[in-house]
């Protein structure tokens, strides 16, 4: 799953990364959780986009994975804005 979101004049990207159980060959369980991975991007005049710092990788504070999607949607989303408050915004 994937979310683009604008903050500020820059575009927040969350993207989710499932983590499978690993229990045999065959994998037919829900994942056991998210990874968040965000992008802060820059908006160009004729909407291009550039990066501006490197993808940024989330878990839990407990170093486990995001029990929900939204829980790792909102998580991602918030690391993105502090982000651009405290290093990007002008």
């Amino acid at each position: 799953m994937k979310r683009i979101y604008g903050y500020k004049g820059f575009e927040v990207t969350v993207e989710l990364e499932p983590v499978w159980e690993t229990a045999g060959s065959v994998t037919l369980l829900p994942p056991r959780g998210f990874i968040a991975v965000v992008q802060i991007r820059t908006v160009g005049a004729v909407g291009a986009t550039r990066p501006v710092v490197a993808p940024l990788r989330l878990a839990a504070p407990s170093e486990q994975p995001f029990a929900t999607q939204a829980e790792a949607l909102m998580a991602g989303y918030s690391a993105g804005q502090r982000v651009v408050d405290d290093a990007l915004a002008r």
